[in-house]
């Protein structure tokens, strides 16, 4: 890294991270669900405003963008919400990669994290997403970034920054409030003079207070431009104290009852955190991958990823708070997506690339420097190729087959929103959501509709059956079908 330039550096990083970009959304073209239902409150804040997007979801900000982005350009919503993920994405590796250094200390370490993070499945597979999550982790390992900084050099402008980033953090997922106390939590572990202290902790509390005076302001100004899980901030002990442990014993009486043996109910309660714990564990190895888990593993043992001393008690902090939020949604829900514990395995990663860096130092060392980046490139490559997401044929076959058959603004009725978003058609999510059962009482759309899409997942026989009694009415066109038995027919009415 000495012998390049900081602008090229951050040339070729940007260009890396967008050519990635394009080849996960070239790869999968197909629209999330959840990014339908994004691009569904976006076209809605542009034709009834903000406060119409909060009467259906507390936390608009990443529709909101998508939508001013589309009044400012004229672009279709879809491209917006790639240009703003593109945006996002190259923020979040950078962020790592300046995450590491600040974390370790040691420039070396910045192409080796910018590698490993590219070179990520797990992660590469949420960047053909439309998601908020994108924003939420950008931008909240900028606000690390921003306070290792503060540590290493106190000044309040850092401390300004990681405000800001942690409240536009929370803008995304207001998840990112817990991590909002770590400066706080970090007081006692200052270095200095007394007066320098002083004045440290004085600067700190200020700044903390005034982000939380600044949500307050907004809360009391317009209570609904807050998302509920901020407006319930007041209740967050209580839950803590009563909701979350009686969901947890409530799950525990429903596994006593329903899958133990009666001789084994008494350790109901143990049973149930054991598996809940794997769930946490399978998950957050599974993000890690098999890899950066061995890279990890390796440096560990031979003792080689030791923090300087003010960044050590950070960290701690930073992985405690990760751990807590899936930990306590798990006892909450008893289920975990494997977004939730991707902060927890971001963190992780850092010093999983400050492995490969020192591997990097010794195979240089030994003058093995051109082979020690071969073997990791096609080691990191294999990897990437193996843990990539596969589309599914069988939607990308309809896909396509919509593209070409369809044109934007035809009445599409189908009980799946995916598919009509390819379309470019208007999406009656209602609509799409009571599909089967306006199908089973007769009550589905023929007069003006140009296609029925119908997606008849494995086991659906009772929608099988409800379709044969529009044989009268409608002329099957096409069908995609996998080998698991999930089937796409397309119906043109008579």
């Amino acid at each position: 890294m000495s012998t390049v330039r900081p602008s090229l550096w951050h040339g070729l990083l940007l260009l890396a991270t967008l050519l990635l970009f394009a080849f996960a959304n070239l790869y999968n073209p197909l629209i999330n669900e959840d990014g339908v239902l994004y691009l569904l409150l976006a076209e809605r804040i542009g034709s009834e405003g903000l406060d119409a997007a909060f009467a259906l979801f507390d936390k608009p900000l990443y529709s909101a963008l998508i939508a001013a982005m589309h009044s400012l350009l004229g672009l279709p919503l879809r491209q917006c919400a790639r240009l703003i993920d593109a945006a996002l994405v190259c923020l979040l590796v950078a962020a790592f990669a300046e995450f590491c250094r600040l974390l370790y200390r040691d420039r070396s370490v910045l192409p080796w994290a910018a590698l490993l993070l590219l070179a990520h499945p797990r992660l590469n597979n949420y960047f053909a997403f439309v998601i908020r999550d994108l924003g939420y982790w950008a931008l909240l390992l900028s606000s690390f970034c921003l306070l290792l900084r503060d540590i290493a050099t106190p000044r309040v402008a850092y401390l300004l920054g990681w405000a800001l980033c942690t409240l536009l953090a929370a803008a995304f997922k207001p998840e990112a409030l817990l991590f909002g106390m770590l400066p706080l939590a970090l007081l006692g572990t200052q270095s200095g003079t007394f007066g320098a202290r002083g004045r440290r902790a004085l600067g700190t509390v200020a700044v903390v207070a005034a982000a939380m005076a600044l949500l307050t302001l907004i809360g009391v100004a317009n209570p609904q431009h807050l998302p509920e899980t901020v407006r319930e901030l007041p209740d967050v002990p209580q839950r803590l104290v009563h909701e979350i442990p009686a969901a947890f014993n409530a799950a525990a009486e429903r596994y006593a009852s329903l899958v133990l043996d009666p001789y084994s109910r008494d350790v109901a309660a143990l049973s149930l955190a054991g598996g809940l714990l794997s769930i946490l564990l399978v998950k957050t190895l599974n993000n890690i991958g098999i890899i950066s888990f061995l890279l990890l593993g390796y440096a560990l043992r031979r003792g080689e990823l030791r923090l300087p001393g003010a960044n050590r008690g950070a960290f701690a902090l930073m992985i405690g708070c990760a751990l807590l939020l899936p930990v306590l949604f798990l006892c909450y829900r008893q289920f975990l997506d494997s977004r939730y514990v991707m902060p927890l395995c971001l963190l992780l990663l850092a010093p999983t690339a400050r492995s490969l860096q020192l591997l990097a130092a010794r195979a240089a060392a030994t003058g093995r420097t051109r082979l020690f980046v071969a073997v990791v490139l096609v080691v990191l490559g294999t990897d990437f190729a193996l843990g990539l997401n596969k589309p599914k044929p069988y939607l990308l076959e309809c896909s396509e087959w919509l593209r070409q058959n369809t044109t934007t603004g035809m009445r599409i009725f189908s009980n799946d929103k995916q598919l009509i978003a390819q379309t470019g058609s208007p999406i009656d999510l209602q609509q799409v959501q009571g599909a089967a059962q306006l199908i089973a009482d007769r009550h589905a759309p023929l007069e003006d509709v140009a296609y029925w899409i119908i997606h008849i997942k494995r086991g659906q026989q009772q929608l099988v059956d409800d379709l044969l009694e529009y044989e009268d009415f409608l002329t099957p066109v096409q069908r995609f079908e996998n080998e698991r038995g999930d089937l796409i027919v397309i119906y043109r009415p008579l």
